[in-house]
Formats: C-alpha cells, structure tokens, sequence
C-alpha cells in the first residue's frame, strides 16, 4: 500500500492546483493509514516506517502475497477531499477501476513501476496473472512538502482496494490533512 501514497499525493497536489490560492503555505499532515478487514486472507504485510519530520517519512519491508490475482480482479483507486471544517463531507475527486492486468499495463507502468524497480523486487509491468509471491522494497521515500505549493486545504483520503466481483478484498485507506500555515494563508 505505502508504494502509492507518493504517487497519489501528488496526484492530489496537481488537481489542487487548478484551486490553489495565489500564495498559498500549507503544512501537511499525516493522519494515518488503515487496512481493510480480509486484507491479511490475500496479503501479509511487515514494513517500518521511519519518520523523517512530520511531513518527510522512508518505508522499507514485505509484502507476501498469498493468492493468485488474474484479470478476475479489479484495481480500485479513489481521491476524496473534504473541507477543513467538514472532515466528514468527502468529494470524490477522482476515482478509477480496471481489471487488474490492464492496470499493471498502464497505471502500474506509468506512474509506480519506474520508481519501484531499484528499490523493490515488485514485478515487472507486463507480468499477469501474478503468482503468490513474497516482494521486498527498501527506502521508498516520500516528502510531503516537495508539493504542498500545489495544494489547497483540507482532508484528503487516497483509498486503493482489491476487488473481486463487486466486492473490496483488500486493501486500504491513508488520510491527510492539509492546513494553512498559521499567520498567513
């Protein structure tokens, strides 16, 4: 799961700078991440996270993979925000499903597998059906401040699931908060 937060920040970061104010000084804030239950019947995962500052954090671990996954799966990925003062009215911003082996071809391929590929064993792009595996990465890096310029304020939610049928199988959920810098804004 730590694999997309970077990507999908910053994908948070792009959409909200066609809102960004004219000189906006946010401070990002990470307010956690959670697993979906049934995650541990597809997945194990063991990972350390070294946080770096309240906005800059490095993740090293493993990932076993314990179940084939074809085409009869789908990749779920959905972007929500919500205002400051609403944290419970989240907007979708974007969200995006594909069978799982069109998704390792493009959105796997393009925006996490050149980052991933030095760092990890996680399989090439044109691999599908994936067989179980144990997977390792060492010191993905991730700083939220390279792009709170882009951002507006608010609490944003990146969720990434495991679908099977109409059903979510694994997965889960990271939130953040972005807020103006007290003083300015």
């Amino acid at each position: 799961m730590i694999r997309w937060i970077g990507r999908a920040f910053l994908l948070a970061a792009l959409i909200g700078l066609v809102l960004a104010e004219d000189d906006p000084n946010y401070e990002v804030h990470f307010d956690g991440m959670e697993m979906i239950d049934g995650s541990d019947s597809y997945f194990n995962y063991n990972y350390t996270m070294d946080k770096k500052s309240e906005t800059a954090f490095t993740v090293s671990g493993f990932i076993t993979q314990l179940v084939l996954l074809d085409n009869t799966y789908k990749a779920r990925f959905r972007l929500s925000r919500a205002p400051l003062d609403n944290p419970e009215l989240y907007e979708e911003m974007l969200g995006l499903e594909k069978p799982l082996c069109e998704y390792m071809s493009s959105i796997y391929k393009m925006y996490f597998y050149e980052t991933l590929k030095d760092i990890s064993n996680f399989p090439h792009y044109d691999k599908c059906p994936l067989d179980p595996a144990e997977y390792w990465f060492k010191d993905y890096s991730f700083d939220a401040d390279e792009y709170k310029a882009f951002m507006r304020d608010g609490h944003y939610k990146i969720e990434m699931y495991l679908v099977k049928g109409e059903d979510s199988v694994a997965g889960g959920l990271s939130k953040m908060r972005v807020e103006p810098v007290e003083g300015r804004k």
